[in-house]
């Protein structure tokens, strides 16, 4: 297998899953869903012990996209350089494990952050990295499998 036949491969996956995950986000914003759960997790952050006061300071929309575009960028770029699946699995999960992290971490400092679209974008993009095909070892990425005739 050429190394420039498995860069090309490596960068287009790398765009399509991304991009994947990136049109969920945007198609769910655009619907009215991502902010409707911001305010319910906003709200459900009130009692103790986040205390979080409905004008705590938040990321604006367009930040949360940029923050969203390059976690999930990065992400599937790792896990496609990964070999295994359950390497990559276990990538993906701690990913998003730390990643659900952030909002009840913030909030305890009086910060809003909403992860769910970031939770999505990556969780998305990361599984279809994860569950796409592979080629095996020894056979290149430009040929097709061999057909019985």
């Amino acid at each position: 297998m050429s190394s420039k036949t498995h860069q090309d491969m490596l960068l287009m996956r790398w765009a399509l899953f991304s991009v994947t995950g990136i049109i969920l986000i945007v198609v769910l914003y655009s619907l009215g869903i991502t902010p409707a759960w911001a305010q319910s997790l906003k709200e459900a952050m009130a009692p103790a012990p986040f205390m979080l006061a409905p004008e705590a300071p938040a990321l604006s929309p367009s930040v949360g996209f940029l923050l969203c575009m390059a976690l999930t960028l990065a992400l599937v770029y790792d896990l496609l350089l990964i070999r295994g699946t359950l390497r990559k699995t276990a990538v993906l999960a701690v990913f998003l494990l730390l990643l659900a992290c952030f909002t009840p971490v913030l909030g305890l400092w009086g910060v809003f952050f909403n992860a769910i679209p970031c939770l999505l974008s990556a969780g998305s993009a990361g599984a279809l990295a994860i569950l796409w095909p592979q080629p095996s070892p020894g056979q290149p990425i430009s040929e097709s499998p061999p057909t019985h005739e």
